[in-house]
């Protein structure tokens, strides 16, 4: 699962022999894609539910978060950014804008993948 909307809910998912399993490569998209460009920061995006998946025999990764650090981002009910200044490492007022409280990952399983 190639995932850049971070978002997006990842829950019971099987995956099995592929390159990476579950893969959040923010980065790789930085500033948005297509129709979503300077609309959105995947990079300080939180991440929607991750819970009770299961990777195994990938010849990387099972869940690979890759370089995500989720923040306060003042978005619309389309998940473009409203205020840009918001995926800031810091608020206006000075105080950290990293996202509290943290993201989590809930009973995830990996197994017999080259790194886990």
């Amino acid at each position: 699962i190639f995932l850049i909307g971070m978002t997006n809910d990842l829950v019971e998912n099987r995956v099995a022999g592929y390159e990476n399993c579950i893969w959040t490569p923010g980065s790789f998209r930085g500033l948005g894609f297509g129709a979503a460009v300077n609309k959105v920061c995947p990079t300080y995006t939180p991440f929607g539910v991750i819970r009770g998946n299961v990777n195994h025999d990938c010849f990387r990764f099972g869940l690979y978060l890759d370089n995500q650090y989720p923040r306060n981002l003042e978005r619309d009910e389309n998940g473009f950014l409203t205020d840009p200044a918001s995926c800031d490492e810091f608020a206006a007022d000075g105080g950290d804008n990293g996202l509290v409280p943290a993201n989590v990952v809930e009973d995830e399983f990996d197994w017999h993948n080259m790194f886990v």
